[in-house]
């Protein structure tokens, strides 16, 4: 009960320090200007960032498809899709443990494989932006510039041995078949940098709408945005992103207004919208959201259990 309470109070912190951002530097920007900034973006501009918005879309669910057939003999096709936007819809609207997680449920069968695609998937998510916002640091502090990049190759170096630890007994137990990680982790890793790439493209489309900016000082701030929800401070980024937009955008002779603006647009149509699809598959499924809580407790548990014994056997080998 009282971790229950913890995580939903934890939820709404976040959501309450996002919009606290996100009121703050609108407070900041001329936003009738933002306004006429979003009005007076061309239909063929628009056209271009929902096209690929949708390939976005289509890469996601590509990544989410494949690991769940590497991870999993128990499901049914059909079920991809509702699982795959129901994502969206559990990241902005469920706190704690029962968040994005939840999607698996939406996959009747065995959870277990499943729950270890969804973990995959996450980590890739986190690690490409973690790579990337380290190679692009040096580049906004120059001065740091040789611990940024020592931080890059060790977290590179990390890589070739992931593959070694999915094999371990921790996570064996999760494994609903034999797997080769190696050819996984390359195609979660490149399905990750194209939905970096996507992104690119849209924030480079809709900005060259009305500003002038190079495509080398786009990819370097949509690197800070994107990485905006590695700052655990807020909802999928919410008022860090755009904070962080109007921040770096002036840099480059973008106004803030327009930045943020922007930004706003761009998470509109790439998180909200999915989200609000995702809405419909929920309510349609939501009977299968019962077994949700006591699944996610037993390998919660397990893998605590687990992690414990092998911590206990280590430390009595060493004494």
């Amino acid at each position: 009960m009282r971790e229950q309470f913890k995580q939903k109070a934890t939820f709404v912190l976040k959501y309450f320090v996002g919009f606290a951002l996100l009121f703050w530097v609108l407070a900041r920007i001329n936003r009738q200007q933002m306004v006429e900034t979003l009005l007076k973006i061309r239909w063929q501009t628009l056209f271009i960032v929902l096209l690929v918005a949708f390939v976005n879309l289509v890469i996601q669910f590509l990544r989410w498809k494949y690991l769940v057939e590497q991870q999993s003999n128990d499901y049914r096709k059909k079920d991809l899709i509702p699982s795959f936007f129901a994502g969206f819809t559990f990241r902005l609207l469920l706190p704690g443990g029962h968040a994005e997680i939840s999607k698996v449920f939406l996959l009747p069968g065995k959870k277990s494989g499943k729950v270890m695609a969804f973990a995959i998937e996450k980590f890739f998510q986190t690690y490409v932006k973690t790579v990337l916002v380290l190679g692009g640091l040096p580049f906004l502090f120059p001065r740091y510039r040789t611990l940024f990049w020592a931080i890059l190759l060790l977290v590179l170096g990390v890589y070739p041995f992931l593959p070694r630890l999915m094999r371990s007994r921790l996570f064996r137990k999760f494994q609903e078949k034999e797997v080769n990680y190696h050819p996984i982790f390359f195609r979660a890793f490149v399905y990750s940098l194209g939905v970096f790439a996507s992104l690119i493209v849209q924030y480079y489309v809709v900005l060259n709408d009305a500003h002038r900016i190079s495509f080398l000082h786009t990819l370097l701030t949509v690197i800070y945005i994107w990485g905006a929800g590695l700052i655990p401070v807020s909802v999928s980024g919410l008022g860090v992103r755009e904070n962080i937009a109007a921040y770096m955008l002036q840099r480059y002779g973008v106004p803030a207004s327009s930045a943020v603006g922007l930004a706003l647009l761009i998470f509109f149509i790439n998180a909200i919208v999915p989200a609000l699809i995702g809405v419909y598959f929920v309510y349609r499924r939501q009977h299968h959201f019962k077994e949700a809580k006591d699944t996610l407790r037993n390998v919660s548990q397990r893998l605590y259990n687990k992690g414990k014994k092998n911590v206990a056997k280590k430390w009595r080998s060493s004494g």
